[in-house]
């Protein structure tokens, strides 16, 4: 049994998660992806060290978006139905 990798590069990260590159950057700028949880770096003082992804979690933190983003929409239509 092979053991099971956690952390993969930012290209491979991209790719599963169906985002570009450049946006997992920017949603790491956003504070959206967790440093230490969702990415680290390869070497952690370097700044311009590249990244790794665990994918489980960045797709965890993707769904909740997507949930959040969801209710939102519903919202205004729920306020609709309340004040007819």
């Amino acid at each position: 049994m092979e053991p099971k990798i956690k952390w993969h590069s930012q290209k491979v990260a991209a790719e599963y998660l169906g985002r570009s590159e450049r946006t997992l950057l920017t949603m790491r700028k956003l504070g959206l992806l967790i440093e230490g949880t969702c990415w680290m770096r390869k070497i952690p003082r370097a700044k311009n060290s590249h990244c790794l992804y665990d994918l489980e979690a960045c797709e965890a933190v993707l769904n909740e978006l997507h949930k959040s983003k969801e209710s939102d929409l519903l919202e205004p239509s729920l306020i609709k139905e309340v004040a007819a």
